[in-house]
C-alpha cells in the first residue's frame, strides 16, 4: 500500500513550518509511514536553514537610496492627485449657481 500523495503547497508549507496544528498532523501522519517522504522532508528543512543562514545577513541590509526612490516615485498615486483644482472649481461652480438661484428667488418674490 502508498502513501496518499501529498500536495506540493501543503508539503512546501509543512517544511517551513506555516501549516496549522491539524494539517501538520495529518500531514506528519502520512509522512511517519513514509520513508521517502520523510527523507525528502528532513532534507528540504536542512536546505532551507542553511539559505536562511547564508542569506539573513543580506535580507537585513538597508535597501540603497536609489531602489527606495524608485519605489516611492512608482508608488500609485490617489486618483483625485492632481485634481484639487477641479474640486475647488466644482465649489465654485456650486457656490455660484446657489447665490443666482437665491437671488432669483429673492427678486422672484418682490
Amino acid at each position: 500500500m502508498t502513501a496518499p500523495r501529498i500536495p506540493d503547497a501543503t508539503f512546501n508549507a509543512y517544511v517551513d513550518g506555516r501549516l496549522n496544528a491539524r494539517a501538520e498532523r495529518e500531514t506528519k501522519a502520512i509522512l511517519d509511514k513514509d520513508p521517502a517522504g520523510s527523507a525528502r522532508a528532513a532534507n528540504w528543512r536542512r536546505q532551507a536553514e542553511s539559505l536562511r543562514a547564508a542569506l539573513n545577513p543580506v535580507a537585513d541590509e538597508p535597501l540603497p537610496l536609489s531602489i527606495l526612490l524608485k519605489l516611492r516615485a512608482s508608488t500609485a498615486k490617489s486618483r483625485w492627485h492632481g485634481a484639487e483644482w477641479l474640486i475647488g472649481m466644482a465649489f465654485a461652480l456650486g457656490l455660484c449657481c446657489g447665490v443666482a438661484l437665491g437671488a432669483w428667488l429673492a427678486h422672484a418674490s418682490l
